[in-house]
């Protein structure tokens, strides 16, 4: 997941819980206007129209003498005579204003729902009755039916009363429910609040995993990098531009700790070469001086004496001397190498027939085993046969008395592989790396050199060694060098 999108998710987050408080506070408002507000907006018609008939009966009383703003139940105050024919007629007209606020009544909604269902129909048989007993009142003009229309007037009168006092208790529940509603509201915005709080410590949770604690890191790592510590690493665990920055910050410190490297190398390379060149030099007079006398001295032997072997194996050890110390000096310069027809198995022979009696004055035998025959490869033989003489010195150097240095050359249609194998000490596996560059040797009295030419020799033969210790497949201790080399190494190189 890329960082803009890490981005997105928390705005995402954020604004959706944004929203959805702000959807909160609105329906929060709108169910509180609903449940209150409308209830009582729906009252105040019904209030009205109630009013407005009691006004129109506190008229009609007025009319027939009994009150001037109330109805008594008791005729005590009523007058002893009125007169039908003129009050009848207003109050019909007064209750016909009554029937005309019932019908206004009766097309609110909310007058079923505040003052119940069968309010409006008790109402308008209250009308009727009054309507019908004026009528007859006014037809016979009897005391009862005078006080039969007080009577249902009051009635009326004290219906409609009672109806007020419902809807005013129904106004008292309505404002102890709002209270409850408001407790409600505010316990749910309250929930709301603190959601979106939660919500936005998530957001710095992972603000704080996604982009802190990297960009943590990537501080910490290049405050390494200033004091020069390129091999600390930079663990950032996410796959972002972050994590990726990251891999380049250790990518780019690997480099420069291989450039430093490098440069040490060449440095130390270089102040051995030179070191090499002035001991090639002090040293190739001397082994000169002694090859000649040794020649003089073989030349002036009889050919059946037994010194003229002493003086050949004098001569061909200061040669490998000589060979040892160009070796020196092509540790230290660029190998060049002279492309030619060999055999393999007759170049391996000639290194083990030179190296037999310093074998053989260590009690060590040396053993060649031929797998497949090798046919004629291409490269550079001299080279080739330092590289082996390498490996066969070391091995015998190692080799304990009374053992064996054992030799198994194979060969397929690519390459021939030589394994030299002894029955010595070991190599400790930390130094499996290590013993094949130049001048680092565990062996006192060691150079340094052998096996970091052989290398070079190896790899520029386009091939490979490798060393194992113990030998794979072999239960004894030891150490056993596989060399891998090309047929045709001139090929290789121009491929």
């Amino acid at each position: 997941m890329s960082l803009r999108s890490k981005f997105f998710i928390v705005l995402a987050l954020l604004g959706v819980t944004l929203g959805a408080n702000v959807v909160l506070s609105v329906w929060s408002i709108r169910f509180l206007e609903r449940e209150l507000a409308w209830s009582m907006r729906s009252s105040q018609p019904v209030l009205k129209g109630l009013y407005d008939i009691k006004r129109l009966g506190e008229q009609q009383a007025q009319e027939l003498g009994v009150g001037r703003f109330a109805i008594t139940r008791s005729a005590d105050d009523a007058p002893e005579v009125v007169n039908a024919e003129l009050i009848a007629p207003r109050i019909l007209s007064l209750e016909q204003q009554v029937s005309e606020v019932l019908e206004v009544l009766d097309d609110e909604s909310s007058m079923r729902f505040q003052s119940g269902v069968s309010t409006s129909e008790n109402l308008r048989a209250r009308s009727s009755e009054i309507t019908q007993i004026t009528n007859q009142w006014l037809n016979d003009q009897t005391r009862d039916q005078y006080e039969q229309v007080v009577a249902f007037i009051e009635a009326r009168h004290e219906l409609i009363e009672r109806i007020e006092g419902r809807m005013i208790a129904d106004a008292a529940l309505a404002n102890t429910y709002g209270q409850r509603l408001r407790v409600l509201i505010y316990s749910i915005i309250a929930i709301g609040v603190l959601g979106a709080a939660l919500v936005a410590f998530y957001c710095v949770i992972l603000l704080r995993r996604w982009v802190l604690q990297p960009v943590n890191q990537l501080r910490i790592g290049a405050q390494h990098y200033a004091k020069g510590e390129f091999d600390h690493n930079i663990q950032v665990r996410t796959s972002d531009e972050l994590g990726q920055l990251g891999d380049e910050f250790n990518h780019m410190s690997s480099m420069i700790q291989s450039m430093q490297d490098e440069r040490i190398e060449r440095e130390r390379l270089a102040a051995m070469g030179e070191m090499a060149q002035r001991t090639v030099h002090n040293l190739r007079t001397p082994l000169a001086g002694i090859r000649a006398l040794a020649e003089t001295t073989q030349s002036e032997l009889e050919p059946e004496s037994d010194l003229r072997e002493i003086q050949q194996r004098i001569i061909s050890s200061v040669d490998r001397f000589e060979g040892w110390l160009q070796g020196m000096l092509r540790v230290s310069s660029p190998l060049q190498l002279h492309h030619r027809p060999y055999n393999p198995k007759e170049l391996i022979n000639g290194v083990i027939e030179s190296h037999r009696g310093a074998a053989e004055s260590r009690s060590v035998t040396i053993h060649l085993h031929e797998i497949n025959q090798t046919s004629e490869g291409v490269g550079d033989p001299e080279q080739l046969e330092h590289a082996i003489t390498a490996l066969l010195s070391n091995a015998i150097d190692y080799a304990p008395s009374g053992t064996s240095v054992d030799l198994t050359l194979n060969a397929d249609a690519d390459y021939w592989t030589l394994i030299v194998r002894d029955h010595g000490p070991g190599i400790p596996a930390d130094l499996h790396v290590s013993i094949f560059r130049p001048y680092f040797t565990t062996r006192k009295g060691g150079t340094g050199i052998g096996l970091a030419l052989v290398h070079r020799i190896i790899d520029q033969h386009k091939g490979s060694i490798e060393v194992q210790s113990p030998p794979i497949g072999d239960s004894e201790q030891g150490t056993a060098f596989v060399m891998r080399v090309r047929m045709n190494a001139q090929d290789a190189g121009k491929g």
